[in-house]
């Protein structure tokens, strides 16, 4: 599987500036991507948060009911501020957040694959996401992986990536390098090897 054919296209400097200004991104954030539900996890994140230096969350993904236990959270602990839900997010529009964004968080407990983290790493941005199952494959050698119910654990790395400019550009380097097997080309010439034989 591969990311939205807009994630390999060519970074226009000046359609960068409007989405960033649109949506207001400031120089430093946390990001995630997917659906507001259960499984896939946002309180981790929003509990992390809480244990983080003073950093925003931008958030994509429609909203399910999981969403009004994220927001009662959010109000009961004065995180209110701190994070952000947009919508109607275009498919053009995205990569620029994912390129513009610190660190990408991705605790969900179950995918079959995880595509937001190829997404991620083909936009040079640094990734946690959960131990075991299909992430690592997703994710690659050099993402950092997490109990995705352990907020403690999300914090520390969170921690360790924005303290250490130097380890997350390298992480973010060699993520974009992993990532590349996924490429659409690459992809097609594996699926010609594989009928051939």
């Amino acid at each position: 599987q591969s990311c939205d054919d807009v994630f390999y296209q060519a970074n226009d400097a000046a359609f960068d500036r409007s989405v960033k200004t649109k949506y207001n991104l400031p120089e430093q954030f946390l990001f995630y991507v997917g659906t507001i539900e259960e499984r896939k996890n946002l309180l981790t994140i929003v509990k992390a948060l809480k244990k983080v230096k003073d950093i925003p969350l931008f958030v994509v993904g429609k909203k399910t009911s999981y969403f009004e236990k994220v927001k009662a959270y959010l109000k009961s602990n004065k995180l209110e501020q701190r994070v952000h839900f947009l919508d109607h997010v275009s498919n053009e529009e995205l990569p620029v957040i994912y390129r513009a964004a610190s660190v990408f968080i991705f605790p969900s407990i179950f995918e079959g694959f995880g595509i937001p983290i190829i997404e991620a790493l083909t936009s040079k941005t640094p990734v946690i996401t959960t131990k075991g199952a299909c992430f690592p494959e997703a994710g690659g050698p050099d993402t950092l992986y997490i109990d995705p119910l352990n907020e403690n654990e999300l914090a520390d790395k969170i921690n360790f990536l924005l303290n250490n400019e130097s380890q997350r550009t390298l992480i973010a380097e060699k993520g974009f390098e992993y990532a590349q097997k996924f490429h659409p080309k690459n992809i097609t010439s594996q699926l010609i090897e594989l009928y051939k034989h």
